[in-house]
């Protein structure tokens, strides 16, 4: 519940694009949205980096939390379908599209061997995934690092040593 509370409050915070007003929000009987601990711990993780450098690093198995995984994979632009078919195994639980419809979103799944431990959709209003996009996914250990671009400041999560794609992805979008 705290942790829900913690992305409306950031989302808040931010959602007057710096123009000091107040902003009141009213909780009329819906229940909160419901927000995945990995979502949040990677928004923390993200927030963090602009406090400077040596906030930048983003420890995934961290993240990931206390589930069981060796490999993380993100999909942005993908169906049901090619996702199944990076994995390289059924996936019951895959959505149709990444991202849904109407959104504008990653998808995060780690996986355990031939199983998916967890997934989580990641909004771009509090990151880019955009440029990870490794086919393979990324082995746990790989390390990440928050980049910001030159103009509007926005975050996007690489991996350390970005790969040569990747290194374009993040050249395009001034990274």
């Amino acid at each position: 519940m705290l942790a829900g509370a913690g992305v409306i409050v950031y989302a808040v915070q931010f959602s007057d694009f710096g123009k000091g007003g107040t902003t009141t929000v009213a909780l009329q009987g819906a229940p909160p949205p419901r927000v995945s601990a990995i979502s949040v711990r990677l928004a923390n993780a993200i927030g963090r980096a602009s406090l400077g450098r040596r906030f930048r690093s983003v420890d995934m198995a961290t993240v990931g939390g206390p589930i069981g995984w060796n490999r993380v994979y993100v999909f942005r632009d993908v169906t049901g379908a090619e996702i199944r078919a990076r994995l390289g195994f059924q996936w019951p639980g895959a959505p149709p599209a990444v991202p849904r419809s109407g959104k504008h979103e990653s998808l995060l799944v780690f996986v355990d061997g031939h199983r998916v431990a967890a997934s989580a959709f990641f909004s771009d209003a509090i990151g880019h995934l955009d440029c990870l996009g490794a086919p393979a996914g990324y082995p746990r250990g790989t390390r990440f690092a928050v980049r910001f671009t030159r103009k509007g400041h926005e975050p996007y999560l690489a991996a350390v040593p970005a790969d040569v794609a990747e290194t374009a992805c993040l050249s395009a979008v001034g990274a």
